[in-house]
């Protein structure tokens, strides 16, 4: 069970840094791109639940790209005022998620590795639910996932 969130107003770009950050001296042959909006504005967020989320799809992420030849992980945050929603996107260049596995990736014990234990996206999708959010999966063009997270603004 999760602890519920401490909502207080954060900068979302600044999340992303700090846990971007963390990985220093871990991301070596990988090709990071960051399309951060300079736009954001403030929210009410779990700056901590929101770090894990993405410690989360970034850490898949990067072993969904172990056996890419060209591997990029791009990370991208954009404000839609007439939707009053943030978007962030997470998206890598690994092998994908097969079609028929979409709609389980964020349910409980589900996964597609074999030593996973499917549960990191079920709390990531949690995490996003309790922020009022959503959380969805799409194939990355030419290969690869990217992970939407839509978050209202106000």
């Amino acid at each position: 069970r999760l602890p519920s969130p401490t909502m207080v107003p954060s900068n979302l770009n600044a999340i992303i840094e700090r846990t971007l950050s963390s990985y220093d001296g871990r991301l070596d042959g990988i090709k990071i791109v960051k399309e951060l909006a300079t736009d954001l504005p403030r929210m009410k967020l779990d700056p901590e639940q929101l770090r894990r989320v993405l410690v989360n799809l970034i850490d898949n992420a990067l072993e969904a790209m172990d056996h890419s030849k060209f591997k990029q992980l791009s990370i991208s945050s954009q404000f839609s005022s007439a939707r009053e929603m943030v978007q962030l996107v997470v998206r890598d260049t690994g092998q994908g998620i097969h079609v028929g596995d979409r709609d389980k990736l964020f349910l409980p014990y589900f996964s597609t590795r074999k030593r996973g234990t499917g549960l990191g996206l079920a709390i990531a999708s949690q995490i996003v639910a309790d922020h009022k959010g959503y959380i969805h999966v799409e194939e990355s063009f030419p290969r690869g996932a990217s992970f939407v997270i839509e978050l209202p603004s106000a």
